[in-house]
């Protein structure tokens, strides 16, 4: 299941676990780590990140079949992690939000897989993640590379697969789930899944990882915060983001999803649903921004702490 974080795919997840059909382990995330090799996919290491790619290019450029060999051991090596983590049943699950980063070389290592592609409003999802991980603080920016770049590349995955592929808005899903169930149930050939609308959803999808706050707040499907998300955008920095956001990005592509910028966000004058609390986001984001992207304060603590336990100093690069 490809989507942005905050979009319903816990819900959905849900959905399907209750279908009897399939096994799933919170966000798996595994694929990460062995797919995704450009400079949009950062990673920490102590081993110099940089020299490994380098090494990758002299392979690739001495072993042209490098690429396709690695994409086939990867494949392999996820089918029995799969098959372990499934448990007798006939499919598995994997639901990780970032993988929407990887999502084509997913579709070239995994050629058989079914992918489910859920979306949800963009200006709900950065609301959301403020609400959920930012206890309501606006700062959607610290989520940029999802954002940004993971719904960009999502968005060019769906049009280049979309014969192939089954895609779910989850205003339709929370609104009317037997229908949208149902014809995700045809693509996966899971009978029983448009009847899981109307059930109990189990209480976990298991593992660390993970949302939980759909999963304590609701046991059924509900709309109940399909539209909330609206009130959120409450001032005119709030709507001054969005505005900026929004034409930043593929809205084209979006308004064929039917996803369009709201009235009661794009209309409103700068001073309507107080200045204060505006100025207030627009100084707290600023001082977000510059001490967690400009000025990242985890490094200089890594490396003390590093310091402090192995008596020497350790570089990134």
């Amino acid at each position: 299941m490809l989507s942005l974080p905050r979009a319903g795919s816990t819900l959905l997840q849900r959905l399907m676990l209750a279908s009897g059909r399939c096994a799933t382990l919170g966000e798996p995330s595994l694929l990460l780590r062995f797919l995704g090799g450009d400079e949009v996919i950062a990673r920490r290491a102590t081993y110099w990140e940089s020299l490994v790619e380098t090494a990758e290019a002299d392979i690739r450029k001495e072993w042209p079949e490098f690429d396709a060999s690695y994409r086939e051991g990867v494949a392999a090596l996820m089918q029995r992690v799969y098959h372990g983590l499934a448990g007798g049943k006939e499919w598995f699950l994997d639901k990780t939000p970032r993988y929407t980063l990887i999502a084509e070389e997913l579709r070239k290592t995994f050629p058989d897989a079914k992918f489910v592609v859920l979306w949800r409003h963009p200006l709900a999802v950065a609301a959301s993640i403020c609400q959920t991980y930012r206890d309501g603080s606006w700062c959607p920016d610290e989520f940029g590379i999802d954002l940004h770049e993971g719904l960009g590349r999502l968005m060019r995955f769906a049009e280049a697969h979309r014969e192939s592929i089954c895609e779910v808005r989850y205003e339709d899903l929370v609104s009317e789930p037997g229908p949208v169930l149902k014809r995700l149930g045809d693509y996966l050939g899971w009978p029983e899944l448009e009847a899981a609308g109307e059930e109990e959803l189990p209480a976990s999808a298991g593992g660390t990882l993970g949302d939980s706050t759909g999963v304590k707040s609701y046991s059924k499907v509900s709309q109940d915060s399909r539209d909330k998300w609206i009130g959120q955008v409450d001032n005119w920095y709030r709507r001054a983001w969005c505005r900026d956001y929004w034409s930043s990005i593929d809205s084209a592509g979006l308004g064929r999803l039917g996803y369009e910028m709201p009235d009661e966000i794009a209309s409103p004058g700068w001073w309507s649903g107080g200045v204060i609390k505006g100025v207030g986001d627009m100084l707290s984001a600023r001082r977000r921004i510059r001490r967690r992207i400009e000025h990242p304060t985890w490094l200089p603590r890594f490396s003390k702490e590093f310091r402090r336990k192995r008596g020497y100093g350790v570089l990134f690069r």
